[in-house]
């Protein structure tokens, strides 16, 4: 058997840069957000180079310094991602006046000089998503989202008494960041507070009557959906009960 990657992951590692910039005739289009830097030229054929660093998922500043411009102006055309409600766009400092619509493109034209600094804030509050209800699957339900990212509990995270499917959430449940590794990697987990049901026994059962008795308390953790299964053999859910 060979070694050597599959003709899709080849082809998907070279064409990343394309994936991120594009050029067109009105100037440098950035799609996708992550550390790098570009050398590239303009349609007219001048070259631009610049520097992207960022924590983005993780953080929603991404700061670009510009190292060669061509000597006339042209567009900077920043996506601005649909989840993001409150995007901001800095240069050198100052905040400028642009249009900034999720799932849309913010506009920055001028004439740009060697050491511009431009500045994509995105604001990456945690929110919860729900369903159409015609997804039954879904029903009452929720899914945790931070940026682009979704999150889901897994049962590692538990006590081995508590199934990751008995675990709320309530609609006013409060969001804290906190940092972990796992397998090597650094990432942002999110901590809150939610409430174990009781969902009894149910040997010899099919129905039985809900019970009384008042919600546990219990402090959990989500993790990243992408970064599940990576600490032995869990249960995972991405979908958990709403408690409104």
């Amino acid at each position: 058997m060979s070694d050597c990657c599959p003709p899709n992951v080849v082809r998907t590692v070279s064409e990343v840069g394309n994936y991120m910039y594009s050029i067109s005739e009105k100037g440098l289009w950035l799609n996708l957000y992550g550390g790098n830097n570009l050398s590239t030229k303009l349609e007219d054929g001048s070259p631009l180079k610049l520097k992207q660093e960022t924590s983005y998922p993780w953080g929603g500043t991404i700061n670009l310094q510009f190292d060669e411009v061509p000597q006339k102006a042209f567009f900077v055309f920043l996506r601005i991602p649909g989840w993001c409600h409150n995007a901001k766009i800095i240069l050198n400092g100052k905040l400028l006046a642009t249009k900034n619509i999720g799932g849309e493109y913010a506009e920055v034209k001028r004439t740009w000089h060697k050491g511009d600094q431009l500045q994509l804030v995105l604001d990456m509050p945690v929110t919860m998503i729900e369903a159409n209800p015609l997804v039954e699957e879904t029903r009452n339900q929720i899914t945790v989202k931070r940026g682009p990212l979704v999150y889901c509990l897994e049962s590692v995270d538990l006590d081995k008494s508590t199934s990751v499917f008995g675990i709320g959430i309530p609609t006013t449940a409060q969001f804290k960041i906190a940092p972990i590794r796992i397998d090597n990697s650094n990432i942002i987990t999110l901590q809150t507070t939610a409430q174990k049901l009781d969902n009894g026994h149910w040997a010899h059962q099919l129905y039985k009557e809900v019970s009384k008795k008042p919600a546990e308390k219990i402090t959990v953790r989500l993790v990243p959906y992408y970064a599940w299964g990576n600490r032995g053999h869990t249960e995972m859910s991405v979908w958990l009960p709403v408690i409104k």
